[in-house]
């Protein structure tokens, strides 16, 4: 279906809400203010000026899950203290989904696939970072900002376990593995 009003692409989504959420930290001077609200708010202001008139009451469930997990994983993460690794990530994950299970507001099923969403995310930002600031900071779509003052080596830790945190869960190829690290298409098949 054409919908002028539907947003063509996941990454076209992402840049949308990027661009509105440094526009809401440069227009406070990028002084005390929460990236993580900035994205939030910019993230809910680009989706609501996009009509869903086909979102049916289960993906607005999905999306709020979605929304309210990857904050969770963001919170998480930014209470990483000297060392990051690729099951510092793993973790980051799995508690994030256990405590949006844990609240009660969402089926297991919603959770699911709003974590299948966000490591998606994470790792499409995961395989275009550099270990540089300037380009991991550009490319990450905003889930990694939590670590920019936290200096030069710990951002290069955090590349690396990102890397090697990708190489977990996508093949080389870059199709999706599953727990066991089996390609999930191959297990349908």
């Amino acid at each position: 279906m054409n919908n002028i009003n539907k947003i063509s692409t996941l990454e076209e989504r992402h840049r949308m809400i990027e661009t509105a959420a440094y526009y809401r930290a440069k227009k406070r001077g990028f002084s005390d203010g929460d990236p993580v609200k900035d994205w939030l708010e910019a993230e809910g202001e680009i989706e609501a000026s996009f009509k869903h008139p086909e979102e049916t009451d289960s993906s607005k469930q999905e999306r709020a899950a979605y929304q309210r997990m990857r904050a969770e994983f963001k919170k998480i993460l930014a209470g990483t203290k000297d060392t990051i690794n690729a099951d510092t990530i793993s973790q980051a994950f799995d508690r994030s989904g256990r405590e949006l299970k844990e609240l009660g507001k969402f089926v297991p099923a919603t959770v699911d696939r709003a974590g299948k969403r966000l490591k998606h995310e994470v790792a499409a930002a995961g395989e275009k970072m550099s270990p540089k600031w300037d380009a991991f900071s550009e490319r990450s779509h905003g889930l990694f900002e939590i670590w920019k003052d936290k200096g030069g080596q710990f951002v290069n830790q955090a590349h690396t376990a990102l890397n090697s945190w990708v190489s977990r869960y996508r093949d080389k190829n870059g199709k999706e593995k599953n727990e066991d690290g089996v390609n999930e298409r191959d297990v349908k098949s």
